[in-house]
């Protein structure tokens, strides 16, 4: 449960703002993604590929490894790659400070790391008539991880998929 804890609470939050808009707690979606934002564009990770959300934790500095690469973080005994996703995809970041920053963890195959992002927002559902086949533009940083998105209130969710991030060769091999 520990692990898990803060996807819990976000999912509760969910649920408690659910009931206070009249909408039902028990309503079905076909979807549910982890919400962040990364250099004022806000995204959804799917929460299948979302092993959990932290707090910035303390980092040990690497030699020799890319500017992105931050270091090592011991979460409960397993050593976590710690990776600034914002330098990676060289967008600007919106926070200056780092310890204000959250850190997605993906635990997809054989890569477990931790993606820095400016903020977590929380849990968002959706259903499957409101996905659109549809990527952002060719020349976002974020295309390459793009899968499509969802139209909801108004407002686009575009869909970043942790595992095709685990299948860039870019970011696997973070010597220099």
């Amino acid at each position: 449960m520990a692990s898990k804890g803060f996807i819990e609470l976000l999912r509760l939050a969910d649920l408690a703002r659910a009931r206070k808009s009249g909408r039902r707690g028990g309503q079905e979606y076909d979807w549910q993604g982890v919400v962040f934002e990364i250099g004022g564009q806000r995204l959804v990770a799917p929460m299948g590929q979302v092993s959990e959300v932290l707090a910035m934790p303390e980092y040990t500095s690497l030699p020799l490894v890319k500017p992105w690469m931050l270091g090592i973080a011991n979460i409960r005994g397993r050593l976590l790659p710690i990776t600034d996703l914002s330098r990676f995809l060289q967008v600007p970041s919106g926070l200056t400070q780092m310890s204000q920053r959250k850190v997605i963890v993906i635990d997809h195959d054989n890569l477990f790391s931790g993606l820095v992002v400016d903020q977590v927002i929380g849990i968002e559902q959706f259903t499957n008539d409101q996905y659109r086949a549809e990527a952002i533009e060719s020349s976002s940083p974020f295309a390459p991880y793009n899968h499509g998105r969802f139209f909801k209130n108004e407002q686009d969710w575009y869909v970043f998929m942790p595992s095709l991030l685990a299948q860039d060769l870019q970011y696997t091999d973070a010597a220099i």
